[in-house]
């Protein structure tokens, strides 16, 4: 089974709640478009791997030899020393839990690996407005690639977003100051949120705008509208848009309507109704 599109059609939020969601196991593509800005232009391609449904990896190349650079970047075993292992012990397993099992590296090692692996690429892919995605069911998990660790793809993404620096190219999808959220899931939420995400997440459902919020918890409004963002790419709440019911400042003011005007409206909506209705019962049955 393979997938593709855009990420103009669907967010990479929407990508990786139908993954979850569907315990989805293969290699999730991600390419941004040459028509983008210099500013994400910077942005390479990713790989993100999923065992159903849970991240177990992600990857700038699929040379499988990203992990094995990682573990020596971080001073941990020099790639030489893992190429030797590879040849006495077959790889039938992750990488990490095999180097783990004979005492290369320990949980720790291994826990600071994944979160570097897995957290440098994906907070920027947030960031792209332009790019193009493709899930391959049929691609083998990289074992080359895998610690042996996994996470929810939705805490992935709250942690990636809660590390984003520049918020410019999401500016235009931050929801609205006189918005108010709604719950998506029953309870308390899923994963798990950071203390200042649980004390905006007190106020969904409660018909308090983000405004409000951000003057009752005395945060500023930009800050309140990237928390809700988070919680929408999660998939824990939903926007809803109040629209003001008031007329254009600058609008006449609506004539009222006569009873005759209203009378006659009514009556021949009530006549079409029945006429509509006596036509329907006069046809034959087949």
């Amino acid at each position: 089974m393979k997938i593709t599109g855009y990420l103009s059609e669907f967010s990479l939020g929407e990508i990786f709640r139908f993954l979850e969601q569907g315990q989805k196991t293969g290699c999730l593509s991600i390419k941004p478009l040459e028509s983008e800005t210099p500013l994400m232009r910077s942005c390479q391609n990713c790989y993100i791997f999923f065992r159903f449904g849970q991240i177990v990896a992600a990857t700038r190349e699929l040379d499988h030899q990203g992990l094995q650079q990682l573990i020596e970047e971080r001073g941990f075993i020099h790639i030489a020393t893992i190429q030797r292992l590879l040849k006495l012990y077959p790889l039938n397993q992750p990488l990490g839990l095999l180097l783990k099992s004979q005492g290369a590296l320990d949980s720790q090692q291994l826990q600071l690996l994944f979160k570097q692996q897995v957290l440098t690429p994906i907070p920027e892919l947030f960031s792209l407005t332009e790019g193009w995605f493709k899930f391959d069911a049929n691609h083998p998990l990289p074992l080359e690639e895998m610690t042996g660790l996994s996470a929810p793809p939705r805490d992935v993404a709250l942690v990636g977003l809660r590390l984003l620096r520049d918020w410019t190219p999401l500016m235009d999808k931050l929801p609205l100051p006189d918005s108010t959220m709604i719950s998506l899931s029953e309870g308390q939420p899923p994963c798990h949120l950071s203390s200042v995400e649980w004390q905006v997440w007190e106020y969904v459902d409660k018909t308090v705008t983000l405004e409000g919020i951000s003057q009752a918890l005395n945060l500023p409004i930009l800050e309140v509208q990237k928390i809700c963002f988070r919680l929408m790419v999660a998939g824990l709440v939903e926007e809803i848009i109040n629209v003001s019911m008031e007329p254009p400042p600058d609008s006449p003011p609506a004539t009222p309507a006569s009873s005759e005007e209203i009378s006659k409206s009514v009556s021949d909506s009530f006549l079409r109704g029945v006429l509509a209705f006596l036509k329907i019962k006069a046809e034959p049955r087949v």
